[in-house]
């Protein structure tokens, strides 16, 4: 008797998760400017540049600069 149950409760539950309408939220769709900002990292068709990359660049550039004042300070003394 148990048994039949328990076979009964599992096929009503198959049936509800059949039945049971599966929603997709679609994500919202990216703006305009976010997509012209992201184009602007594309080196050629498919290749794309690491910002990571162009920010230790300008790290080094940042500090050629810092040296090149120190530099000055030290030389107008």
């Amino acid at each position: 008797m148990k048994k039949k149950q328990g076979e009964c409760v599992n096929r009503v539950l198959i049936l509800c998760v059949l039945f049971t309408p599966c929603f997709v939220v679609a994500e919202e769709i990216p703006s305009l400017e976010l997509l012209e900002f992201l184009g602007d990292w594309e080196i050629s068709e498919n290749e794309w540049q690491d910002p990571l990359d162009f920010m230790q660049n300008l790290d080094a550039l940042d500090a050629e600069a810092q040296t090149a004042k120190v530099e000055e300070v030290q030389d107008a003394q």
